[in-house]
């Protein structure tokens, strides 16, 4: 294990990382829709990933499964700071231009890495650049490019632009074309392509669609979100096991892409009706069995059953990986009181409501820093909501 202990300062670095990715806005050449932001990107990337490595360690390669976390949070930290929404070619070309080398890029990543958590950090998710796994992650970037891609060419009319960019995008996945199940994601009819698809889907749902939301939080950026903190989570509470942590990022990754075929059914109704949470458990499998695990390749079945919090063999981590995703939406409401949302729900219902759960131990659990960052939303949420007093807080309120 390198020399690394996570702190509070840490966790608010990663945060704040993480709300700007949800702000950062993709393809603006073309579109401004915030369901193609970053924050998605990166979640579509580490699923896009474990895919490939999987078809890679099928084909009897050795994966260094701990390097993805890392890459992940590390490129995480690159797009919020660095490059933004800059394309890769701009960049080279400006480049020529300065005689600037390239790795100028890293260094600065790492300084801003540093100087947003602490050094240990920095060097902890920076050194894994000339890996395999980088590879195989920067591959999966780049099919996740082309998935958002394929998406949007169904309903932007400037084809000429999609074009170009999907050219782009399919030169520099040359590099990439010797990497077992690359060539397969690139087949629309291929059942693992398909999948990827669907799923990427996700970022069409928004998370906080009942209420009147100004941070649009969709739901596949929350699983990136979700991951992350089940990361730290497991990093902490097993003697910073990164076999184990990074297992359990990946149960964040995957943890509700049962909702590409069922939509999400909120919480409070299915705590409402007597069975009726156990029947939507039941549907959930049901539909992944039928869409997914029936149609994708039989090792890939395995590698994503491994990291179903719903299998068996996971049920030890569930309430590690409720608390995180239920961390995932105390951020998001953090984010909308940031943003200037006078509506107490998400304090009251959302954070209040976490906070009870994990007095009452039954159904989420956190680690000593995550429940520390638990407790700073909370108190912010609440300052904000008392600040309103007397004024009318709630937007449902009756006139």
């Amino acid at each position: 294990m390198r020399a690394m202990k996570l702190n509070i300062d840490i966790y608010k670095g990663v945060n704040r990382a993480i709300y700007r990715l949800n702000n950062q806005h993709r393809w603006t050449s073309m579109v401004t829709e915030n369901k193609y932001n970053e924050l998605a990107k990166q979640a579509l990337n580490s699923m896009v990933s474990y895919i490939i490595a999987s078809y890679c360690e099928e084909d009897g390669m050795e994966i260094h499964w701990e390097c993805f976390p890392r890459i992940a949070l590390y490129r995480a930290f690159n797009k919020a700071y660095v490059s933004y929404d800059t394309p890769e070619k701009f960049l080279a070309e400006i480049c020529r231009i300065g005689s600037i080398d390239k790795r100028e890029f890293d260094k600065a990543t790492r300084t801003i890495i540093g100087e947003r958590t602490n050094t240990d950090f920095a060097r902890f998710i920076s050194n894994d650049c000339d890996t395999m796994e980088y590879r195989i992650f920067r591959a999966g970037t780049k099919l996740a490019t082309w998935l958002e891609l394929k998406e949007q060419a169904v309903w932007i009319r400037n084809e000429k632009e999609i074009s170009e960019h999907m050219d782009d995008v399919m030169a520099s996945l040359e590099e990439f074309m010797d990497l077992p199940g690359v060539k397969d994601l690139l087949v629309e009819g291929n059942s693992v392509f398909m999948a990827c698809r669907r799923i990427s889907r996700l970022r069409n749902a928004n998370r906080w669609a009942a209420f009147p939301y100004i941070v649009d939080c969709n739901v596949l950026g929350h699983l990136f979100d979700t991951a992350v903190f089940a990361y730290f989570i497991g990093l902490e509470k097993f003697n910073y096991d990164e076999k184990l942590a990074t297992k359990m990022y990946f149960m964040g990754i995957f943890h509700d892409i049962a909702e590409a075929w069922t939509t999400d059914i909120p919480s409070d109704i299915k705590d409402r009706i007597p069975g009726f949470r156990e029947a939507t458990e039941y549907f959930e499998d049901w539909m992944l069995e039928t869409y997914l695990y029936k149609v994708i390749p039989d090792f890939l079945v395995t590698k994503i059953k491994d990291v179903m919090f719903e299998d068996k063999a996971n049920l030890q981590y569930k309430k590690l990986m409720k608390g995180a995703d239920y961390l995932s939406a105390d951020t998001e409401c953090w984010r909308q009181y940031v943003a200037g949302s006078r509506e107490s729900y998400f304090l009251t219902s959302a954070v209040q409501g976490f906070d009870k759960q994990l007095y009452d131990g039954q159904k989420a659990e956190l680690s000593p820093i995550a429940r520390e960052l638990h407790d700073t939303i909370l108190a912010y949420c609440k300052d904000v909501v008392d600040k309103m007093k007397p004024s009318c807080s709630r937007t449902d309120a009756t006139l």
